[in-house]
């Protein structure tokens, strides 16, 4: 819960905890954080009074590990999972790419770079930093700034290493759906390339809601990659941008 107000911002939330605080801008209920300490106390009380759960917890936790990376290991490399192809007909000289963090945000800049390089266009990596409310949209998001800059070097190395220029762009903004419809109609984009994780389609809607903003509202075409179940699952401390 603490993790996602941080990376999922924008998520729907028709009920929420009491008693919350302010932490870097973001409002993080005290129950999730008194839960997390005092979870963390038991454990540890538990290991150190009683003999069975000193020995048995942490083969536990070392077999779970175990399997986890076993699975991993296993996944096929995604080029064998996606194709990242269009259809014949379509044409496009510019490419609009929303970084984020994790395998999803990784994902969809390989896509675009991937796209750019078959079709000789240029990529444009916007990085959109939400902004709060109650902060200025000038007010210093240190933490914020340095994501940004660490996602859109990743974009440029991956696209200097196939020889796709990347334009990297940082946007400050209220909401980041309407942020990657405004920058694709400033730079005239002809395509914008976005993922969407598998957990949306376990809840009402299909798309989150910066995805389902962006195909209302997008001035040229939009591609979305619509992961399947168990592949790239997002986890909560990987944000969205999408």
């Amino acid at each position: 819960m603490i993790r996602l107000r941080f990376s999922e911002p924008d998520l729907p939330r028709p009920f929420r905890a009491p008693f919350n605080v302010s932490i870097r801008g973001r409002s993080v209920p005290v129950p999730a954080i008194l839960g997390t300490v005092l979870a963390l106390a038991i454990w540890v009380v538990s290991l150190v009074t009683h003999p069975g759960a000193r020995y048995a917890g942490p083969i536990w936790l070392a077999l779970g590990a175990a399997v986890y990376i076993g699975v991993r290991r296993r996944r096929r490399p995604l080029e064998d999972e996606f194709s990242r192809t269009l259809p014949p007909g379509a044409d496009f000289r510019r490419i609009l790419v929303p970084m984020k963090l994790g395998n999803v945000g990784e994902e969809m800049a390989a896509t675009a770079i991937a796209l750019a390089k078959e079709r000789g266009a240029s990529v444009d990596a916007v990085y959109v930093i939400r902004v709060p409310l109650e902060l200025e949209l000038d007010a210093e998001l240190v933490d914020q700034e340095e994501q940004a800059a660490a996602s859109l070097v990743e974009a440029e190395q991956l696209g200097e290493e196939n020889g796709v220029a990347v334009n990297p762009v940082t946007v400050r903004s209220r909401s980041i759906g309407q942020a990657i419809v405004a920058e694709a109609a400033r730079r005239e984009s002809d395509l914008i390339v976005l993922g969407s994780a598998a957990r949306w389609r376990r809840q009402s809607a299909f798309f989150s809601p910066t995805v389902d903003f962006v195909l209302r509202n997008a001035p040229c075409e939009v591609l979305v990659v619509a992961f399947p179940q168990g592949v790239l699952e997002e986890t909560p401390g990987s944000t969205l941008n999408p």
